[in-house]
């Protein structure tokens, strides 16, 4: 992964919200298309109440992202999310979670899920890893971006292939 993308989903997160929402079918299509690799991601909710703890996928880390087609940090983040999982596809899997019940314009903290997890501001991600939580919110970033950067260094160390 290059190392530019860390720098972006920290920037990512001062955007503003947006007035128009971004399509999520645009998300899925770049998540589906195999340009950077191929991502292990599903959107889920669209504003249903449902189990976060059962989204978690044994083996791999996964990323629960509360989000809203209408905030763009949210929207940046997710973009930031699949090419995480399209350059490590062993290592993550990403679970977007919609808050928007259909047809509701603007962020929906009224939505079920949003108030099932009590979602106040967004975007919000909670981190497992081999289905057991590890961080949520801020803390779930700072886990995130730390994990990248092992990977890189990792990388950096790994031999030259012949």
């Amino acid at each position: 992964m290059p190392k530019a993308l860390i720098p972006l989903a920290m920037l990512a997160l001062l955007a503003p919200c947006r007035a128009e929402p971004v399509s999520t079918a645009k998300i899925a299509e770049w998540a589906a298309s195999s340009r950077g690799g191929h991502a292990d991601y599903q959107e889920l909710a669209h504003g249903r109440t449902l189990d976060i703890d059962a989204l978690s996928f044994p083996g791999k880390i996964t990323v629960v992202d509360f989000s809203s087609d209408y905030c763009a940090p949210c929207v940046e983040l997710a973009m930031f999310l699949i090419q995480a999982s399209k350059s490590h596809p062993e290592r993550y899997a990403i679970r977007r979670v919609n808050i928007n019940r259909p047809g509701f314009n603007g962020i929906d903290y009224q939505s079920p899920v949003s108030r099932q997890y009590a979602i106040k501001n967004l975007p919000w991600i909670v981190i497992y890893d081999n289905k057991v939580k590890v961080a949520e919110g801020d803390a779930a970033r700072r886990w995130l971006i730390d994990d990248l950067k092992r990977l890189e260094a990792r990388a950096g160390d790994a031999p030259a292939s012949p």
